[in-house]
């Protein structure tokens, strides 16, 4: 197996967790809240990491961004730093790793160097999807964690559930991880013709006027 094949779909999987994790931070269903108090006042709550959104029993959908960050819940303001900065390293990741694989043009003439640059894209692939499952745990934790104090039913208002948006960011983690080893490691599978040994044989010289199998030197 060339080394090709398995940068190429480790690049495509740390692309799709970039993505992912783009989608996920600009998503508003981080958290989500259902509450009916009868078919009139039936509503659902949705916070995402830049706005809320409510959309009550005709489907209608309000949104609201942040005013202030000092009002914020401290999941919420950490994900959207944690995120943005998952981001950023899988853009920078990108571009390192485009560098550094085989199948592209850029530092061709030294194959070392060109594996060291891929080695730094994955690396910067496999933190930045660390980042993304820590911080999307941590967060899912928080909702878990609230559940504890929403026994009383005047607290029921305030119980909030995992929303798409902390699946999607899983999802994202996973894949930007997964692709960023096999960005690094795929010159494991590269077998340069310089690095093969092969057990050389020498083939006897004969004297000449003597028989095959009599004098050698």
């Amino acid at each position: 197996m060339t080394s090709s094949a398995v940068q190429l779909p480790g690049y495509a999987l740390a692309l799709i967790g970039l993505v992912g994790s783009m989608i996920a931070t600009t998503m508003v269903e981080w958290k989500r809240h259902s509450y009916t108090e009868s078919t009139v006042t039936s509503k659902e709550t949705y916070l995402g990491l830049w706005m809320s959104c409510t959309v009550d029993v005709t489907r209608h959908t309000m949104c609201v961004n942040y005013k202030s960050l000092f009002h914020l819940p401290a999941e919420i303001l950490t994900t959207r730093v944690v995120m943005i900065l998952s981001v950023m390293l899988s853009a920078v990741g990108v571009l390192v790793a485009t560098l550094g694989m085989r199948c592209t043009r850029c530092l061709e003439e030294d194959e070392k160097q060109k594996d060291r640059v891929a080695i730094v894209g994955g690396f910067l692939f496999v933190i930045a999807g660390v980042l993304a499952i820590s911080v999307t745990s941590w967060f899912a934790n928080a909702i878990i964690r609230s559940f504890e104090f929403s026994d009383s039913p005047t607290s029921l208002h305030n119980r909030f559930e995992f929303g798409n948006a902390v699946l999607v960011s899983w999802g994202a983690g996973i894949c930007s991880v997964v692709g960023g080893f096999l960005l690094g490691c795929g010159y494991l599978w590269s077998c340069p013709q310089g690095s093969r040994s092969v057990s050389s044989f020498t083939q006897p010289k004969v004297i000449p006027g003597t028989r095959p199998g009599t004098h050698y030197v």
